[in-house]
């Protein structure tokens, strides 16, 4: 299986069904026309990226993304 890097708007996307619906991953893959290994595999990706990555020196839009996405609690 090729590994294609998700476009921007595709991880805005992502980020915001993932923000909306938590790890309803197969859900998450009906809507943005991928597979549930594909949606999976992208937000620990995603996820494991953020733990290496100095959150003081990377303000940009995506990262703040992540952070809701990741970070907040949603109870």
């Amino acid at each position: 299986m090729s590994c294609k890097r998700w476009s921007e708007s595709e991880n805005k996307q992502f980020l915001f069904l993932l923000s909306v619906y938590q790890k309803d991953f197969e859900y998450i893959a009906q809507q943005m026309n991928k597979t549930y290994n594909q949606v999976r595999s992208h937000f620990y990706n995603i996820q494991s990226k953020d733990r290496y990555k100095s959150s003081k020196n990377d303000t940009s839009p995506m990262k703040k993304l992540r952070l809701i996405a990741f970070d907040v609690d949603f109870e």
